[in-house]
This record gives structure tokens, sequence and C-alpha cells, in this order.
């Protein structure tokens, strides 16, 4: 099944038809025969809309968002994989990660999801202006002002905190009577981008560079292949020659999407499948350790610690 997004409003009434549903009250259903699940719309008042959805489809489905020149004026907050499955492994892969994605501007985006993927996400849109409103005086961060005030595409990309986690979590349990649904949700929904910006402030010297669809392909092709083998360090030169990227611009654009170098990014997954190994207690912390790449135990010992308070066996112990 293939999915075009050409606009924000309305989105539900296309993934309506594409499924062979309709939207209730602001719910679509996903029919037995395609697959499991629901997706939720609320228009929170006319400058902030947030989309909840949580199915998974029967059949293969690619997603293509189509950004505008008006895209500028509005700034999207995409969740992605952001409530939490205690039954599921970390996978190394951007459809399974949770992140979230801030952006704006005509970027045209293209997501695969294979057939029984769960796709568990929250989609927040707000205008530029009413940011700016909210904040007020306050507003006078630098990277606020590029996400409000580029008249360039930006892209950039955050993990998810556990307190993100919490208030998403709130949206999808809540038992709010509908005569305060509307100001419950908008509430949410301003607690989540409040939080991701927070997230966002700690980054320093924020730069933007021109960002173009096909660098951002090649930017994600290149994370994706670190992830995938993420007991390889990964070798700048050997990714730009692959995504034919000069070495320079590879570093620029993937550190201002991503919030950090290569290398750090690489570092802070390596540590994430190495919390997940030693919690399923299948591995010895040295067999943990040579598995993800390290022949020096005592240095993986100490990444580990840096990284989650604590060394690899004590870690395992309490986990």
């Amino acid at each position: 099944m293939e999915l075009n997004i050409k606009k924000e409003f309305g989105f539900l009434a296309g993934f309506a038809d594409l499924v062979g549903s309709e939207v209730v009250n602001g719910m679509l259903t996903i029919p037995e025969d395609k697959g499991n699940g629901y997706l939720r719309g609320f228009r929170l008042d006319n400058s902030i809309s947030m989309i909840v959805s949580n199915y998974e489809f029967n059949d293969d489905l690619l997603t293509k968002r189509f950004g505008s020149e008006n895209s500028l004026k509005r700034i999207l907050f995409s969740f992605n994989s952001i409530f939490p499955d205690p039954n599921s492994k970390i996978k190394n892969s951007k459809n399974d990660l949770p992140s979230i994605r801030v952006f704006k501007g005509k970027l045209n985006i293209e997501t695969f999801y294979p057939n029984k993927t769960k796709f568990k996400s929250i989609f927040i849109g707000i205008d530029s202006d009413m940011l700016v409103n909210l904040l007020g005086s306050n507003g006078n961060n630098a990277i606020l002002k590029k996400i409000t005030g580029s008249e360039q595409p930006i892209l950039f990309e955050e993990s998810v905190s556990p307190k993100i986690q919490e208030v998403a979590l709130e949206i999808i349990e809540s038992d709010i009577p509908d005569t305060l649904s509307d100001f419950f949700f908008k509430i949410k929904a301003e607690e989540l981008i409040c939080l991701t910006l927070k997230e966002l402030f700690k980054r320093e010297k924020p730069t933007l560079h021109v960002l173009n669809e096909m660098d951002v392909q090649k930017i994600y092709k290149a994370r994706d292949a670190i992830l995938n083998e993420i007991h390889i360090p990964p070798v700048i030169k050997n990714l730009a020659l692959q995504i034919g990227m000069s070495e320079s611009k590879f570093k620029r654009l993937f550190k201002q999407i991503f919030g950090s170098s290569l290398f750090s990014y690489y570092q802070k997954f390596r540590m994430k499948e190495a919390s997940r190994l030693l919690k399923e207690n299948k591995m010895s912390v040295s067999e943990v350790g040579y598995a993800l790449g390290f022949s020096n135990l005592s240095h993986f010992s100490k990444v580990f610690e840096q990284h989650n308070g604590m060394k690899p066996k004590a870690f395992q112990k309490n986990r």
C-alpha cells in the first residue's frame, strides 16, 4: 500500500480512503482485513493539531510526505515508536527506534514500513507564530529562532526521554470526559512540544546548512548502516564514500540533524544495545562486550558506566 501525504489537514480522510474505511468523530479504526489498530485526530484550535496512531498493517506500507512552500510557516513534531512495549527488543532500524523528528519546509520524506510492523506515534503540527506567542519573552533561544524563523527546510532528530514517553502514555490512556477532552489534549500536546524543545535547547552552537531531500536520504542511509552493524565502529571516510558525499559535508549534516557527532551517536546506541543484552541475561558481561566489538573489556566497562551510571556487572544484577 502507498499513502501520499500532500497536506497535514485531511490526512485522516486520505488514510480512510486507503484502507476502505471512514473517520467517525475523529477516529479511524483499521479494518480487520487490512490490519488492526486506530488513528485518532484532534484539531485543538486554529493553530495546533494532533494525530495519535497505534496500528499495524497486513501488507507493506510506503508513506510519502510532500512538503510545500506553506509548510515553512508550520512546525511538525513527529514522535515515532513513542509508546513503550516491555515485550519488544531494541531493533537497529530507523523505523523501530523511539525518536522525535522536528521539521518544516519543503522536504519530501519517504518511509517504508514492512507488514506486521507496529506503528505507534504522535504527530503534532503548530504554526510558527503560535509557538512564538506561547513562549513570549522566553523565546530568545538561538535554536528556537532558527526553528521558527528559518526560510530554509529544517530537520532535527532527538531521542525519546522517559518523561516524553510518560506524557505519551497519559494521552493514549486518558479517561477524560468529553467536556474536558479538548482542554486536556491541548495541554498534553503543548507539554510534548515543551519537552522536545528542552532537549533541543541542549544543543550547542546550532548552525543550519541547507537541506534537500537527497541529502536527508543519504544521511539516514548512513545512520541505518551504522545501527545495522553496531558491533563495528564506523569510519567516516568509508560511510561518506558509500553515500556519495564529502566527509566534511557528511559530518556537518549528521551533527545538524542528530545533534551529536557520528561517533557519539554510535556509542550511545552501542551502549543501549549493551543494556538490552545484559537485561536479557543470556550472555555474560564479557560476551556482550566482545559481541559489540570491544577487544578490551576494561574499556567496555568504562564506556558503559559513562552512559548508564554503573558498571555492566552491577547493571546486570540490578536489571
